[in-house]
Parts: structure tokens; sequence; C-alpha cells
């Protein structure tokens, strides 16, 4: 199961996470998020993430030459699309890295979801609630026993040490790797690492 940990906004949690070699490590370009990076992603050190994890933008409806710059720019290996995208979007956005295509999920999976099938690598499903992600919410993953769709994905929303064990012994069809964020932070944008480190060993125990 691959582990993606997003939200970093500061130097010294970037390099100790690092260090801890998740599969992807995310950058939210976002002003209405208390993790935005857009004016500091000059100062981060994005050198230190080894060349294994992948880096990952996260943007919200923004202008398609503009998010192909962030990734030309700053090297981020992956594109997650936040916002009402369309598909013809995100297959272009294809052509310049991955591309996830993230959905805020309420009671049931979108009526247009099949439409992305194809013109992106990943879906991620995260709860509905007031920002586009970080909420510390879940929502009701039996939805996602009926999924019938190919694209893989990553289970999003309120995701926390303490669902160690319930990840471990979740077996849902396509589900690819686990999105983490606020559960883990000490302040908005600063994580902690020792209860990162013991949920990645845990999780990889597994496999």
């Amino acid at each position: 199961m691959k582990i993606k940990v997003c939200g970093i906004a500061n130097n010294r949690n970037l390099s100790e996470i690092a260090l801890l070699q998740p599969d992807y490590m995310g950058f939210v370009f976002y002003p209405g998020s208390p993790r935005d990076v857009t004016v500091t992603i000059g100062q981060l050190q994005l050198s230190a993430i080894p060349p294994a994890v992948k880096k990952v933008a996260v943007v919200v409806d923004r202008p398609l030459q503009e998010v192909r710059g962030l990734v030309a720019r700053h090297g981020f290996d992956a594109v997650q699309l936040h916002g009402d995208e369309e598909p013809d979007y995100c297959r272009e956005l294809m052509n310049h890295c991955e591309v996830i295509k993230a959905f805020r999920i309420a009671d049931s999976l979108p009526s247009d979801i099949g439409l992305y099938e194809g013109n992106c690598n990943y879906f991620l499903f995260d709860a509905r609630g007031k920002y586009h992600g970080g909420n510390s919410i879940k929502f009701n993953h039996a939805i996602l026993e009926g999924y019938g769709l190919s694209t893989p994905f990553f289970l999003s929303g309120g995701i926390g040490d303490t669902d160690l064990e319930y990840l471990r012994g979740i077996d849902i069809r396509k589900m690819y790797g686990v999105d983490v964020n606020s559960r883990f932070e000490i302040s908005p944008g600063y994580k902690s690492v020792q209860s990162l480190r013991h949920f990645i060993a845990g999780l990889r125990t597994k496999q």
C-alpha cells in the first residue's frame, strides 16, 4: 500500500519526513489552505527529497499553463487536482506528470466519475468539508465496497495513527494507497515525525 504525506510546509519537517521515505510527499498550492506554500515554495528544500519519493503539487482550479509551469520549475512528479477540473484538463496534464484527481465524498461517489477513467493516473477520495482537503473528517468507506472502475485510488480523509489496524485489514478493490495530512499535525503544515514513523512502519509491515 502506497503512502502519501500531504500538506508539508516547513523545511525541517520536510527533511525529517523525507528520511521516512513515504512514497509521495504533497505540497499545497491553494491560498484558502493553512498549509499553502504558493509564496514560500522557493524557500523549501525540495532537493532533500530522495528521487524514489514522488513530489506532488496539490492545486485547486488553477489554469493549466500555470500548473505546467509549477511542474517544470520545481520538478514535481505528480499533480493532485482538488477542484472541479474537467477530464480534458486532466488528460492534457498527463503529458507532463502523473495526475491524481481528487473527489470530495459525502454520501456517494460522484455521478460523473466514469468520465475521468483513462484521463488520470489515480483518483483520491476525500471527505467533503470546509476546505479542499485537510478537514480531519472521514466519509463512509462502505461506499467504496462496490467500486467497479479500473482507476486505482488513494483513500484520504481524517486518517490518523489510530486507524493503523483498520487499514492493515482493509480489502477494497483498486485501493492503491492512503493519503495522510491533518491528523498527524502538531500545527498546520507541521507533522509529528514520531507518529508518522510508527504509522508508515506499521503499514509496510503488512506488505
